[in-house]
């Protein structure tokens, strides 16, 4: 068996670097996808512009205006004496809050400090940027006031808030080991989803087919170079998301490389599974993008987290390689989590793996 599985595998490695146009989508896409997703994926807001409403030319409103605006965070890109009209305003300016002060406001921070109000209106079009325009303004806007005036909160309660794993909430620590599962998944799938849909249309699958190999043997000898090949696509995004984004592995590169392994196995078996189903080439490659992308980005927790989702929805989600895996991935890669915390996904993962090897192996067999 073993001479049989070799004879496969060299011959799929030999046809994979005879194609070397092939070879460099292969190595270069994930990282190509990195810096386009990485990117565009974020939830980090940047300038994103105010208008401030100061009746009196107030010092304390214009030196607070000052201090907003010098924040990476808001660019203040208007101060008007009033307004009758506040969406007219929103619309006009393209800005994301307003803030009115009131004709006293400096009377009233003079009289204690916490009797001042501050209006403060946030376009909620997209609610995810509301919330984290709400929740940044106002804590910014209370630090400054409280810097500015000296004055120091009450001592009946203190809160001593710290945030773990992500101290600096950066979105692409979120981000970068979850689009490590989806370009995996994506360039796994399509490579072997091509396999035998290849062999079908150059006509050298009855070549295989009168060979005394197994379809065992088959399968895993076309899916064993792509193994390699997925492996070190794997290392290009490590690299890439640790030089461009910052991203380090807090946990074990061995736990992330077996893992990781597991995941690729799943993946390209679910490529495989396609190609015994599709006819010809572009008929497999319309089939991955909406079987590999769609469940793991909408399914897996990528993007909405789980229990977000109906029961229904939840219940598809346990099949998706990717759920389990980005729970592995992020506790490696964010928390430093090992196999004690994660050996139920990994197990699940495992069994995932070889379901659809399985699959494959027999549907691979009824086509015989």
């Amino acid at each position: 068996m073993i001479q049989r599985l070799y004879a496969i595998v060299l011959k799929e490695l030999r046809h994979i670097l005879r194609d070397n146009q092939t070879l460099f989508i292969i190595l270069a896409m994930p990282v190509i996808m990195m810096f386009l997703y990485g990117y565009a994926l974020t939830m980090d807001i940047i300038d994103a512009p105010i208008l401030i409403i100061n009746p009196n030319h107030d010092a304390y409103v214009n030196e607070l205006t000052a201090r907003i605006d010098a924040s990476a965070m808001f660019k203040v890109c208007g101060t008007i004496k009033s307004c009758s009209d506040i969406q007219a305003q929103f619309r006009r300016h393209h800005v994301k809050i307003i803030c009115r002060f009131p004709a006293s406001f400096s009377i009233d921070l003079n009289n204690g400090g916490t009797a001042a109000p501050v209006q403060v209106l946030i376009d909620g079009s997209d609610p995810n940027t509301a919330i984290i325009l709400k929740n940044a303004f106002e804590g910014i806007l209370s630090s400054i006031t409280l810097d500015m005036m000296g004055i120091k909160p009450a001592d009946i309660i203190i809160v001593n808030q710290r945030i773990l794993y992500n101290q600096e909430q950066k979105s692409a620590l979120f981000f970068v080991p979850g689009l490590m599962a989806i370009i995996l998944l994506m360039i796994s799938a399509l490579l072997t989803s091509l396999t035998i849909t290849r062999e079908k249309e150059l006509g050298t699958l009855e070549q295989l087919l009168v060979s005394p190999l197994h379809p065992f043997e088959i399968i895993l000898g076309k899916i064993i170079p792509y193994v390699i090949l997925s492996g070190i696509d794997g290392v290009l995004i490590l690299i890439t998301g640790n030089l461009a984004f910052g991203v380090n592995v807090a946990g074990s590169l061995t736990f992330l490389a077996l893992t990781g392994t597991i995941y690729i196995f799943a993946s390209l078996s679910i490529g495989m599974l396609i190609s015994t189903v599709a006819t010809t080439q572009q008929q497999a490659m319309m089939m991955v993008m909406p079987i590999t992308m769609l469940p793991t980005i909408i399914l897996s927790g990528f993007i909405f987290p789980l229990s977000s989702l109906p029961i229904a929805l939840r219940l598809v989600s346990n099949i998706v390689p990717a759920t389990w895996f980005l729970q592995i991935i992020r506790g490696i890669i964010l928390k430093g989590t090992g196999i004690r915390e994660l050996w139920l996904q990994m197990a699940i993962l495992c069994g995932i793996s070889f379901f659809l090897i399985a699959v494959s192996v027999k549907r691979f067999r009824g086509h015989l």
